[in-house]
């Protein structure tokens, strides 16, 4: 299996920020993601607030009301975490930023927190897309993860350069 992860395969592993039910990008209520305009993934229904990188890489944005933010790696994969459907409208409200534009990030690290009782009580929709926004350079080839619950750092879906 860990050929897998070789360079020479050029194939990278992109790990869950958070523990959750993994469903199809698809299946989200918001058409924007549902119909991959963003790019493609899977979206997560999270049990917890804590967003850690899934992968290594510089933290390339961060959305001024922080429900979001972009990830793009040493090989050049660009990921967005975006954390809830309309979490936007709250203006930043209910998220602590954990790292900052232009930061240097390894897998693993704490990026943000959720306050999830806050959404919970608002009645927003969790479901947070990972997803790989420069599809035209790399594509994912494998979804493992899909319609299973995983822990943060789990595998969620596999990489290359097309």
């Amino acid at each position: 299996m860990f050929h897998f992860f070789s360079k020479k395969n050029n194939i990278y592993e992109v790990k869950a920020p958070f523990a959750g039910r993994v469903i199809p990008v698809e299946e989200v209520k918001d058409d924007v993601f549902a119909q991959l305009m963003m790019g493609d993934g899977v979206a997560i229904i999270p049990k917890e607030g804590n967003v850690h990188a899934p992968l290594s890489g510089v933290i390339s944005a961060v959305a001024t009301t922080f429900h979001a933010l972009g990830i793009t790696s040493q090989e050049g994969i660009e990921l967005i975490v975006h954390y809830g459907i309309d979490t936007v409208k709250h203006q930043g409200k209910g998220f602590e930023m954990m790292t900052e534009q232009g930061q240097k990030v390894q897998t693993g690290d704490l990026l943000m927190k959720a306050d999830m009782a806050y959404f919970e009580a608002n009645q927003v929709d969790l479901t947070s897309p990972i997803l790989v926004t420069n599809s035209d350079v790399f594509e994912i080839t494998e979804k493992p993860s899909l319609g299973k619950e995983v822990s943060a750092g789990d595998t969620l879906y596999f990489v290359k350069k097309k």
